[in-house]
């Protein structure tokens, strides 16, 4: 190797150790990814939000995608600090809907909460889901599930029986020969099938949304003297 090939590659090794201090330091100034802004506060995951509907919802009527608006019934603290105060909006959107169903099938449809307005009238995404319903104006569902979904009920004792009694007026009628008479008593057996009940709330109703993954928001003008 010639002497001013040579030279070249000593200069570059030593430019490559002379610059690892300085990148090294670089490295550990460097501050952690995601690290929490002090301005700011994470609404952990789980956290329960009590809330009143103004949206009324039907599994008849409504349709997926359906916005579904409500505002803060307590406030919502985080460390002693009170985070979301009362009254803030909390939106979301109807998620899956299925109208009751014969056989006494309730119908059922799901909440899905997506959006928190800040009061200075920012937007946050939120993820919440229903957990309960506290007080369901005009005779509303408040059967949750486990899901998260809404669901309404099934037939009551007096329907479930005429559903048992349908079958059975069926072979009887299968015996008679009478073309009439066994068209008469298709008709009482499809009256006798009762629709289930409908999922549904009305404006006014109070719930429980849980959050279903962390949120961070602004600590409020309060928090920040």
């Amino acid at each position: 190797m010639n002497k001013q090939l040579l030279r070249g590659w000593m200069i570059l090794v030593a430019g490559v150790v002379l610059s690892a201090p300085a990148l090294y330091a670089q490295d550990v100034a460097a501050p952690p990814p995601d690290q929490p802004n002090a301005n700011e506060i994470v609404i952990p995951e789980g956290t329960e939000f009590k809330l009143q509907l103004h949206t009324s919802i039907n599994s008849k009527t409504s349709k997926s995608g359906d916005r579904v608006l409500t505002t803060l019934l307590d406030p919502v603290s985080v460390e002693d600090e009170d985070v979301l105060p009362k009254g803030v909006r909390i939106d979301g959107h109807l998620g899956e809907v299925k109208e009751a169903q014969r056989r006494g099938r309730g119908g059922y449809l799901t909440i899905v909460f997506d959006t928190v307005e800040m009061p200075n009238g920012d937007k946050l995404a939120i993820q919440g889901s229903l957990t309960e319903v506290f007080s369901a104006t005009n005779g509303g569902s408040d059967n949750v599930g486990p899901e998260g979904d809404l669901k309404g009920g099934g037939a009551n004792h007096k329907e479930q029986a005429a559903m048992i009694i349908a079958p059975a007026a069926l072979g009887a009628a299968g015996g008679l020969t009478t073309g009439i008479v066994g068209a008469a008593a298709g008709i009482a057996i499809a009256t006798l099938v009762p629709r289930g009940k409908q999922a549904a709330l009305a404006s006014g109703s109070l719930i429980g949304m849980r959050l279903d993954r962390d949120v961070t928001v602004p600590l409020p003008a309060s928090a920040l003297k």
